[in-house]
C-alpha cells in the first residue's frame, strides 16, 4: 500500500512540475504590441479561374508569417462581404467568416484555405467576383484580395431528347449521367454550346447530332473539372474526365463541323450499321485525349477531314471494318501523361475478312500520321489492297509501294508544341521548314478544303500542306 501511495505521490509531484512548466511558458512567451510587428503573406491575393454557380471549388491555401521575435496575437480574421460572394475560409482549422485572437509564435505561420460557391445570378455572361480576407494585428489592417469569376449554367441528369432540339450558346450545359437522343430527333449543337460532362457521363446517339460549330464558335465537348490538378496542369488537360461518345446502329448523317472533344475514357465509338449511309462527317474538329481509342469504328461510313485527332492511349482510330476516308487530316500521339500507350496509332481489323457484306477499305490522303507511339508500318497491311496512304507524312523510315504513295518518310513535323512539362500540344506546323510543308496534293482538295480549320488559304495552283493547318508564313518587313 505505501509503494502505491508513493507512485501517486510521485506522479502528482511530476504532474505539478508540468504545469508549472506551461505556466512559466506562457508568461515568457510575450506578445509583441508594436504596430510596425504585422503579419507577412505567402501571396497578396487569391485567384479562381471561371466556375459555375452553386458548384463548390476545390481549396486553395496560402500561408500567414509572422517574421518576428515575438508572438503575434491576431485580434481577428474578417471575410469583408461573406454574405454576398460566396466565399469560404478555414484559419488553422477554425472556420470563418469571422475568426478571433489567433496566436502566430515566433518566427511561424498559419494556413489559410479558401474556397467558394458562387450564388446563381440569371446572367448568360461570366461575372467577376471580388472578397478580402481582413487581418486585424497591434491596430493594423491588413488583407488579401480574393477574385473568382462566375458562369451560371444549366444542368441536366440523365436528359432524353425525344423531338428536334436546339442547344444555344447562351449558358454552357453540365451534363450528369447522361445525355441521350432518341431515334428520329435530331440534336443540334448551334456555335458556340459548351457542353460540360461531369464524371462518368455519356453521350448516346440513337438519333442524329448536328453539331455546328464556326471557326470563331466552335462547339466545346469537356469535362466540367474547372480547376487545376497541380498548378500548372489544368484538369482539362488530362484524359478520363467523362465516357465519351456512342453513336448507336440506327443512327445516321450526324456531323461534326468545328466541334473539339476532349477529355474522354473512351472518345467516340460507332456501332455497325448500314454502310450505304454515312454514320458521321467529322470537319474542321479536333478529338483530343483519350485514355481509351479516340475513334473506334465498327462496320460505319466515316468521313473525317481537315481534322485533329490527338493523343490516346489507345488507337487514335481504330478500324473494326468499316468505308473511312480521310483526307488532309493531323493524326498525332504524343500521349505521355500518367498511361502507357497500348495500341499503335492506326489499326485496321477485320479488312481482310471477305464475309463482310460491305468490303473494308480505308483511304488516307494528304494526311500527317505521326507520334511517339507505334504508327503503322508498310508489313502491317502489305497483304490489303483495301488501304491505302496517298501524299501522307510519316517519322517513321519506310518505302512506297502498292500501299503508301508518294509518301514523306522519316519527316519531321515541326508542331508549334509537343507537350512540354505542362502538357500543353499545338498541332499547328510553325515553320516552313516542316517536312509537311507544300508536300501534299492538290488533286485532293474539294471546294470546302481550300482553307485549313483555322480558314487560312491553301492557294490555287500550289501544293497544299500536308495536315489539317497550312503553314501561315509572315511576311519580315524591311
Amino acid at each position: 500500500m505505501n509503494i502505491v501511495r508513493k507512485r501517486l505521490h510521485i506522479l502528482y509531484v511530476l504532474l505539478l512540475l508540468v504545469m508549472s512548466g506551461m505556466v512559466t511558458s506562457c508568461f515568457d512567451d510575450e506578445f509583441s504590441t508594436s504596430s510596425e510587428h504585422v503579419l507577412s503573406f505567402s501571396t497578396d491575393s487569391v485567384k479562381f479561374d471561371t466556375i459555375f454557380t452553386e458548384q463548390g471549388t476545390a481549396t486553395k491555401t496560402f500561408k500567414v508569417y509572422n517574421n518576428h521575435e515575438k508572438s503575434l496575437l491576431i485580434t481577428s480574421i474578417i471575410l469583408a462581404d461573406a454574405e454576398k460572394s460566396g466565399f469560404f475560409i478555414n484559419v488553422d482549422g477554425t472556420k470563418g467568416p469571422d475568426v478571433y485572437n489567433i496566436e502566430v509564435p515566433a518566427k511561424d505561420s498559419i494556413f489559410v484555405f479558401v474556397e467558394i460557391t458562387p450564388k446563381k445570378t440569371n446572367s448568360n455572361l461570366p461575372f467577376l467576383i471580388k472578397d478580402s480576407i481582413v487581418f486585424l494585428t497591434n491596430g493594423v489592417r491588413q488583407d488579401v484580395k480574393l477574385e473568382a469569376y462566375g458562369q451560371d449554367a444549366l444542368r441536366l441528369r440523365g436528359e432524353i431528347v425525344t423531338a428536334d432540339t436546339e442547344y444555344t450558346s447562351e449558358k454552357p450545359y453540365i451534363i450528369y449521367d447522361s445525355l441521350v437522343v432518341e431515334s428520329g430527333a435530331t440534336l443540334t449543337l448551334l456555335p458556340g454550346t459548351q457542353l460540360y460532362m461531369h464524371d462518368k457521363a455519356k453521350i448516346v446517339l440513337r438519333g442524329r447530332l448536328l453539331s455546328e460549330g464556326t471557326q470563331t464558335e466552335p462547339v466545346v465537348l469537356r469535362g466540367d473539372r474547372m480547376d487545376n490538378m497541380f498548378s500548372y496542369l489544368p484538369y482539362d488537360r488530362l484524359p478520363g474526365q467523362w465516357d465519351g461518345m456512342y453513336v448507336s446502329k440506327d443512327s445516321y448523317n450526324n456531323q461534326f463541323v468545328h466541334t473539339i472533344m476532349r477529355g474522354t475514357v473512351n472518345g467516340m465509338v460507332l456501332d455497325s450499321s448500314d454502310m450505304s449511309q454515312e454514320k458521321i462527317k467529322i470537319h474542321n474538329s479536333i478529338l483530343h485525349n483519350s485514355k481509351g481509342n479516340l475513334l473506334t469504328i465498327n462496320q460505319s461510313k466515316v468521313t473525317i477531314t481537315n481534322s485533329e485527332i490527338s493523343n490516346g492511349a489507345g488507337a487514335l482510330i481504330m478500324c473494326d471494318g468499316g468505308v473511312v476516308n480521310v483526307i488532309q487530316c493531323t493524326l498525332a500521339n504524343y500521349f505521355s501523361l500518367f498511361e502507357v500507350i497500348r495500341e499503335p496509332m492506326l489499326v485496321f481489323n477485320r479488312f481482310d475478312d471477305t464475309s463482310l457484306p460491305t468490303p473494308p477499305n480505308a483511304i488516307f490522303d494528304n494526311t500527317i500520321v505521326v507520334g511517339s507511339s507505334r504508327i503503322i508500318s508498310p508489313s502491317d497491311i502489305v497483304d490489303y489492297t483495301n488501304i491505302l496512304f496517298r501524299n501522307c507524312m510519316f517519322t517513321v523510315s519506310g518505302s512506297d509501294d502498292a500501299n503508301f504513295i508518294n509518301s514523306i518518310w522519316g519527316a519531321e513535323p515541326m508542331f508549334n508544341c509537343v507537350g512540354g512539362d505542362v502538357y500543353y500540344y499545338d498541332y499547328r506546323i510553325s515553320t516552313t521548314e516542316s517536312s509537311a510543308y507544300r508536300m501534299g496534293s492538290e488533286s485532293y482538295l474539294t471546294p470546302e478544303l481550300r482553307t485549313d480549320m483555322y480558314g487560312v488559304e491553301r492557294p490555287m495552283g500550289v501544293n497544299p500542306d500536308v495536315g489539317a493547318y497550312q503553314v501561315v508564313e509572315l511576311e519580315i518587313e524591311n
